[in-house]
């Protein structure tokens, strides 16, 4: 298995006597390696299988067609033909949202913090589920049933187009639309989109790190404003997703970013933006939102990807 992102990737073994759950995880840096390959053989030499036949799952940041996958934002893209020449069985390619979706059929009740709203129901065949993941960018994937199981459907809806409501999204559009910055709904979602919001809205000023963003809530009023944008357009994007997909079971927000702002998920900015939809308010109310408490989805859904194969 490996996750394939956009400044590392990680490998691990499933499969065999010893179940489907990742081991032998080891994770390289993309500036150690001039390609994906070149990690990869690197990994399998330390774990003394250079020569063996082994299939495998790839899980990439980015869109998963054809041969050649590009990965977003990454000097990397993956030859599926390269991976095979290395491996000797063709690889199969997810998008690492879909993988994410996967994962949520392994996970115990644990795994999960339910968002002010309904409670969640279990994640089985007969719903459907929705997965946006926000870090350094912005993945949507869902969880439809179809023939009796739960299949992963691949989107990059993250870069669907922004639709600023707010005082404060109109002039976050119309400051990344001066500076020639095509404003999708990525741009704002993301750990980038936490900087760029806050140089907006302080009127230039910049900070280092997302992290700055999040931790300035309550003593930095831009901080506050940043983040209650970014929430509030997190629901809004989520009741659009709900409905695209016919995510009536669930929705489910992965990464650090989305942890992190816990409290402000909280507040009802969000289910309020979230169910702001005037034909569909009361079927949106019914839909549960969780946390994810996980962050080695994309190997636990590369892993339940083999098994299901």
């Amino acid at each position: 298995m490996a996750d394939i992102g956009r400044q590392s990737v990680r490998f691990g073994l499933t499969g065999g006597e010893q179940g489907l759950a990742p081991r032998d995880v080891r994770k390289f840096m993309t500036a150690e390696h001039p390609t994906f390959t070149s990690a990869l053989v690197t990994y399998l030499s330390d774990l003394g299988l250079q020569d063996a036949r082994l299939p495998s799952v790839l899980a990439v940041a980015g869109a998963a067609r054809g041969d050649l996958i590009n990965l977003t934002g990454s000097r990397w893209y993956i030859s599926l033909s390269g991976v095979e020449a290395v491996l000797r069985e063709r690889p199969r390619a997810l998008n690492e949202c879909a993988a994410n979706a996967l994962a949520l059929t392994t996970l115990p009740s644990s795994a999960f913090t339910t968002l002010p709203g309904p409670s969640l129901r279990p994640v089985e065949a007969g719903g459907n589920y929705v997965v946006i993941g926000s870090g350094t960018g912005l993945g949507v994937a869902a969880l439809i049933t179809a023939g009796g199981k739960l299949v992963p459907v691949q989107s990059e809806a993250g870069h669907m187009s922004f639709a600023p409501v707010t005082a404060d999204e109109k002039a976050f559009a119309d400051y990344c639309v001066a500076r020639a910055h095509q404003v999708d709904v990525e741009m704002l979602v993301s750990a980038p989109g936490l900087l760029l919001a806050y140089e907006a809205l302080s009127g230039g000023k910049k900070l280092p790190k997302p992290e700055d963003v999040t931790r300035g809530v309550g003593r930095d009023p831009v901080c506050t404003r940043v983040v209650r944008m970014w929430v509030e357009h997190l629901g809004a994007f989520a009741g659009d997703l709900a409905m695209a997909f016919g995510a009536w079971d669930g929705i489910f927000l992965t990464g650090a970013i989305s942890r992190a702002l816990h409290p402000q998920l909280c507040d009802p900015g969000f289910r309020r933006r979230m169910e702001g939809k005037a034909a569909f308010r009361r079927q949106l109310g019914e839909v549960p939102v969780a946390l994810v408490n996980r962050n080695d989805l994309e190997l636990l859904g590369a892993a339940a990807a083999y098994g299901n194969a």
